[in-house]
């Protein structure tokens, strides 16, 4: 159950440790997984002789178990929303695309400083790049402070680990963090990283959001949502100007990006992933 679809071979896309914006065509795309099987190639020394001392089996070759287990299929659920995947034929009963997870928020709270920030003015631009850390936080943080005076907007800022500071600038609260799910549905829109978990949150909010992504499945997440028309852009931090993000703001508030943010809310809020999951692990359980 890995959160993004990087394990069966399909046709529409390439494994996207090769590339996640690329087209290849279905051969190569497909082929393009044959790379999972190196992932475990250098420990294979160390697996064999484990179940060769341990576990008293024969030795194995890499990827040899990464679909089968004495001839049975092994379940592959992807726990990611089916919607975004609507062309994508080749998983056919194979793999559950069963929707996004989400946790239980619970008694989460948002702190009385930022509930009362958001309620006192226009909703802000809300900028969170969780344990992602930025090159270059203060270039970042100069770009994005120019933006925000030129579109006349306001900001939270979740700093995470994105090494940014600020100190009482003006129209900025900022956060080391705080539940995305209680603050996303408050913004503008939203800033984020692309990470699997804050795009799913981001999504469910319901407002527009830009994406910039630094590394792993962040670039594929940040393509699928911009050419599917559920994110005003994707941007990179080394040639980020704030012209770059000026024109995002202002795509924010495109009729368009508005409409589709809320479109794509009430879809994954359908999907009920996490029930999905839970019943099809039962079924295989039972048959099995």
């Amino acid at each position: 159950m890995p959160p993004v679809p990087i394990i069966y071979p399909i046709t529409e896309f390439p494994n996207l440790a090769i590339s996640p914006s690329k087209n290849f065509g279905s051969f190569i795309n497909k082929l393009t997984y044959k790379v999972n099987s190196f992932g475990e190639a250098s420990y294979m020394k160390y697996i064999n002789d484990f179940r060769s001392k341990s576990l008293h089996l024969k030795k194995r070759k890499a990827g040899e178990l990464s679909f089968q287990v004495n001839g049975k299929d092994i379940p592959v659920v992807y726990p990611i929303s089916p919607f975004l995947f609507k062309e994508v034929k080749s998983w056919k009963d194979r793999v559950l695309i069963s929707g996004f997870f989400f946790l239980d928020i619970g008694e989460s709270r948002i702190d009385e400083n930022l509930y009362e920030f958001l309620e006192n003015g226009k909703k802000p631009i809300v900028v969170s790049f969780s344990s992602m850390p930025l090159k270059k936080p203060m270039v970042f943080k100069e770009k994005l402070i120019r933006a925000l005076k030129e579109t006349d907007n306001r900001a939270v800022i979740l700093i995470g680990t994105s090494g940014m500071t600020f100190e009482n600038e003006e129209n900025i609260f900022a956060v080391e963090k705080a539940p995305h799910r209680l603050i996303f549905s408050k913004a503008k829109g939203i800033i984020h990283h692309g990470g699997i978990g804050t795009t799913a949150e981001a999504l469910l909010s319901g407002v527009p959001q830009l994406i910039i992504p630094f590394t792993v499945d962040q670039p594929f997440w940040a393509h699928r949502l911009f050419s599917k028309g559920y994110s005003v852009g994707t941007l990179k931090e080394k040639n980020l100007e704030s012209v770059d993000l000026i024109k995002a703001f202002k795509d924010m508030e495109n009729k368009e990006y508005i409409r589709n943010a809320k479109e794509i809310k009430n879809i994954i809020e359908s999907e009920k992933g996490l029930e999905n999951a839970v019943k099809y692990i039962e079924k295989v359980y039972k048959s099995f």
